[in-house]
């Protein structure tokens, strides 16, 4: 490095470090940059990245309707979030026409009707309402929910658990995040606890199938935990990423004095741990967990669900800054690293059900929702000294 690039360097913002990142995603030689180097973001960066990112999505979309599938609901929770923190009013009015469009109503497969890949959208859905207080915009949430809650009083639904498995409805562990959070918070807002108290119930049998309490990881299914080539467990980590978030999503809105709070916060600060345990140099979480030679490399879905549920259990006291606080952003450091030229995140891993390449310029919705969740609570710890950007690299395959 040049004598007056160092100097540029050291002068530059962490927006101008995340821009050097840049030759990692386009497969270049990185420039070398001062690795003792560190930078102080304020509330407004943080938030301004978040702008960046939801203003390059809804540009992606260009008017298009997005759907409203669990991909789609995803992204829209993050969005929903943070439009409570952005100054921009653009992204409520997103979530109105988005939610116009679909009349309001979740998506229904007749065969499936209790899914919880359906109710995902169901999060935006409820936030819009307790934003707006049209009726029209909790009816229908609230009409699956009922429906929801008696398949899990009755166990009518045919699990996929084995024939040796027990009936559940939510049978893999991304279903953790993906409907117990309305659940919770149209308790709330209803003023009626059966819709918490059916959840509390159906996520409790999820855990006692897919919870290892001696990894303090979950499973993702029922095809696993099945071995790595070293003899340990697979664990994925947008999974267990998944369960992770959904936890801080659900926590949120579960009363303080709900008998079963405790163990779910048990279950939090472990996978906390157990997860910090894990991180890479990079900041990132190996797509398989457990798996120090996984040549998949690096990914970010996982990675921004873990980034969120750290910096939310920071804010809400169940987790010690100190010690989790150098996690959280490293993280976040490595998905402004991970930022493709159009500005939405690579290395996402597409839609799959267990560990996967997550190839350095792939994209998916859900990993904008997550980085718009990690803006919103990282928002509240700052300033925060983020490190530099490391490169984000594969480990070379074996």
């Amino acid at each position: 490095m040049t004598t007056s690039l160092k100097a540029v360097v050291r002068t530059l913002s962490f927006c101008a470090w995340v821009g050097l990142s840049t030759s990692y995603l386009a497969g270049q030689t990185p420039t070398a940059v001062d690795s003792s180097a560190r930078t102080t973001m304020s509330k407004e960066q943080i938030i301004a990245e978040g702008d960046k990112m939801a203003d390059a999505q809804l540009a992606q979309f260009a008017g298009r309707n997005t759907g409203i599938g669990w991909v789609q609901g995803v992204m829209w929770a993050g969005y929903a979030d943070f439009s409570h923190v952005s100054s921009q009013g653009n992204y409520t009015d997103s979530i109105t026409r988005m939610g116009n469009t679909a009349h309001w109503r979740p998506s229904l497969d007749p065969k499936r009707p209790s899914h919880a890949d359906d109710l995902a959208i169901c999060q935006a859905f409820l936030d819009a309402y307790v934003t707006n207080n049209d009726p029209a915009r909790l009816a229908p949430t609230q009409s699956r929910e009922e429906a929801v809650c008696e398949a899990i009083q009755k166990e009518v639904v045919p699990s996929n658990t084995g024939p040796k498995g027990p009936k559940l409805i939510w049978w893999w562990c991304d279903a953790l995040f993906m409907a117990p959070p309305t659940m919770a918070r149209l308790s709330i807002v209803t003023k009626d606890p059966k819709y918490v108290d059916a959840m509390d119930t159906e996520w409790w049998r999820t855990a006692d199938f897919l919870y290892d309490k001696d990894e303090h990881l979950f499973y993702r299914d029922a095809r696993f935990p099945g071995k790595l080539k070293n003899g340990k467990k697979i664990f994925w980590s947008r999974g267990n990423g998944w369960v992770f978030a959904g936890l801080a999503r659900t926590l949120t809105y579960l009363p303080a004095n709900y008998p079963s709070r405790a163990k779910y916060v048990a279950i939090f600060k472990d996978m906390a741990a157990k997860l910090a345990s894990l991180q890479q140099a990079d900041g990132t979480w190996h797509t398989s967990l457990l798996d120090p030679d996984d040549s998949l490399g690096p990914e970010t879905s996982g990675t921004a669900l873990d980034c969120f549920a750290y910096a939310w259990g920071m804010n809400n006291g169940l987790l010690d800054r100190a010690t989790y606080l150098p996690v959280a952003t490293k993280a976040w450091a490595a998905l402004l690293a991970a930022k493709r030229p159009d500005g939405l995140l690579g290395y996402v891993q597409k839609v799959g059900d267990a560990p996967g390449a997550a190839k350095v310029d792939e994209t998916q919705l859900y990993a904008t929702g997550a980085f718009l969740m990690d803006v919103c609570e990282l928002s509240k710890l700052t300033p925060i000294i983020v490190p530099p950007p490391l490169q984000l690299i594969r480990t070379p395959s074996k």
